[in-house]
């Protein structure tokens, strides 16, 4: 997909439900166990946990890839790449204990520095990077509206609406895939796919290795090809120059040494 400064914020939501609407189970039972085990982790473990939910998300809406049980874990593959995530997430809890608007800032600014970590496997200071150029490019306004709608605003509502009928408390069970499936289908349209992609059942794949490969037996003969003429050049241009009388004597030498060799 290429990349677009432009919001559909509708897509993300039919992307998002029916995401939901289809695989029930793993999707809305697999958000709220990460989101305890985070909790339990103090947050230490939110980007191992979190980012795997996020890769079970953008391989699905992008790759239709099936998600099971399993896949919710697959970020612990990661542990090293993806542990360092909360420092960002401390880094925006601090902006927001600083007047609120830090963290506000922060949260905009890095929103695709997990699911950067996790799909292209790249460290947090270079996902930092490209999501601030990202967001700057593709305006900051609208990425910030788009953080209010899938974080304060559903809580809000669900708040609001609980007050009345306290049953609708149990919405917020469904949060954690609806903000983790939006995001995923926000990064997956304003990001092109990895040049070269490693995801799980594929890890000796590589995009540009199977471009490369129809070319080797084309390359070889290229390279064949090459030496040939190098090798004519070379015999060429090292061809000694011979006088006409040592050509002449040369010449008058071969009956002889015939004669001698065809003697008895």
């Amino acid at each position: 997909m290429a990349e677009t400064n432009t919001m559909n914020f509708q897509a993300y939501l039919v992307d998002t439900f029916r995401a939901m609407k289809e695989e029930p189970v793993i999707l809305i039972l697999g958000g709220l166990l990460v989101h305890l085990l985070t909790v339990a982790s103090m947050g230490l473990l939110a980007g191992p946990l979190i980012g795997g939910y996020f890769l079970l998300f953008i391989l699905y809406l992008r790759d239709n890839r099936k998600p099971t049980f399993n896949d919710i874990f697959s970020g612990l593959q990661q542990i090293a790449n993806l542990f360092p995530y909360f420092l960002v997430l401390l880094l925006i809890f601090l902006g927001f204990m600083f007047l609120i608007l830090p963290g506000l800032l922060f949260a905009t600014w890095w929103l695709y520095v997990l699911p950067l970590m996790v799909d292209r496997k790249i460290p947090f200071t270079e996902a930092m990077r490209l999501s601030m150029n990202k967001v700057n490019e593709a305006g900051f306004l609208m990425h910030l509206v788009f953080l209010l709608l899938i974080s304060v605003i559903p809580f809000l509502l669900i708040d609001m609406v609980s007050a009345v009928i306290p049953f609708l408390l149990v919405l917020k069970f469904l949060l954690p895939p609806f903000q983790a499936g939006c995001l995923a289908s926000l990064y997956i349209d304003q990001f092109s796919p990895p040049a070269a992609s490693t995801f799980p059942g594929q890890e000796n794949y590589s995009v540009s290795e199977s471009r490369l490969a129809p070319l080797s037996g084309q390359e070889e003969a290229d390279d064949d090809t090459a030496a040939d003429g190098g090798n004519i050049a070379k015999t060429s241009n090292t061809t000694p120059v011979i006088d006409d009388d040592r050509k002449t004597e040369g010449n008058s030498d071969v009956p002889e040494a015939e004669g001698e060799n065809s003697s008895p």
